[in-house]
């Protein structure tokens, strides 16, 4: 416990100092001027149509738990507990994975059993970052062969490219063929002699089982999962060109791609919400196409939406932790 406070702390101050860095070398000024040049009205759409695209994501969750549980939960309770993941998600290291044990948690208070609740989830993440894989490979295809990409970069980026495309096909040939992805890991580490670990093993083995069933079993609505994850992922690229374009500054089709792909590399470092290096990543592919836009302002006005997300899935989070409390309490007296 100690050495996760101290790594997080480590982190946060890392990506702390990286945010500092890029504000000193903006200019405070700068970034005051533009953002009150982007009117409220502006920032209202952008949300509008980030609050639609998070439905689409609640949407995909809800048509895999539906597939794997008799009982339908609420949409709307989905959303919210989507959206308590993705605050946790922002606000660990870990900013693709760090909400998901919470996800679990509350969609097992509505009545699912913990193994089901694991497996909704994990399809459900790995449908997400297979999309956001597919755009960031994508994008940085493109960047290679158009030349977009400075020359040093481009054996860090096809290392990058590699890793993902070998990550995403064990991913899928370890579940075609019953091998398992998270269980194969163990034993390809040797994991699996320690007793811990052995006792651990056996419930990634049913999980794994379930998520296997799924896939058999409901490939129709696996398939119709793909294109919502693709549509989702997409929206990376309407939401950039949107804030892009109210900040004055008009994109390309391939401009817009490659600034919502590329940097997005950020969040494979564990540092809360990639801070620090999701703004330097921006900042260097629009100097890259050469874009005259203040990168600090755009990713800005991203994190201001996204704490609006965080504020609404922590308030959710805390009234749900309560509930539960005041449910165990209550339960604990009639015992």
């Amino acid at each position: 416990m100690k050495k996760r406070v101290v790594l997080f702390s480590v982190f946060l101050l890392l990506g702390i100092g990286l945010f500092v860095g890029v504000i000193l070398q903006t200019g405070l000024g700068e970034i005051w001027r533009n953002l009150r040049e982007f009117s409220l009205l502006h920032f209202f759409v952008f949300l509008g149509l980030s609050f639609l695209n998070f439905g689409l994501y609640t949407l995909r969750w809800h048509l895999i738990v539906k597939a794997l549980h008799k009982n339908t939960i609420h949409f709307g309770k989905l959303f919210l507990h989507r959206m308590s993941g993705f605050a946790l998600s922002y606000l660990t290291p870990s900013a693709q994975t760090g909400g998901e044990p919470l996800r679990i948690l509350l969609l097992h208070n509505e009545g699912v059993s913990t193994r089901t609740a694991t497996s909704s989830v994990v399809i459900d993440k790995g449908l997400e970052l297979g999309a956001l894989f597919v755009f960031i490979a994508l994008g940085i295809l493109i960047a290679l062969f158009d030349g977009t990409l400075p020359a040093e970069l481009h054996v860090a980026m096809l290392i990058a490219l590699v890793s993902m495309f070998a990550l995403m096909f064990w991913v899928i040939f370890a579940t075609v063929r019953n091998i398992g992805f998270f269980s194969s890991l163990l034993r390809f580490f040797r994991l699996t002699k320690f007793q811990k670990v052995k006792s651990f093993e056996e419930k990634v083995l049913e999980v794994e089982e379930e998520i296997s069933h799924f896939y058999k079993q409901h490939s129709g609505t696996f398939w119709l999962l793909v294109p919502i994850s693709l549509i989702i992922t997409s929206f990376l690229l309407l939401e950039h060109y949107l804030v892009a374009r109210f900040m004055g500054v008009h994109m390309t089709f391939l401009q817009t791609f490659l600034v919502s792909t590329i940097p997005y590399v950020a969040f494979v470092i564990p540092i809360p919400g990639g801070l620090g290096i999701l703004e330097g990543g921006h900042a260097a592919i629009f100097l890259a196409l050469g874009i005259m836009i203040n990168a600090f302002v755009l990713v800005f006005i991203i994190r201001i939406r996204d704490l609006c997300f965080v504020l609404i899935g922590l308030l959710h989070a805390s009234k749900q932790g309560l509930s539960m409390l005041r449910q165990a309490f209550q339960e604990q007296k009639k015992g």
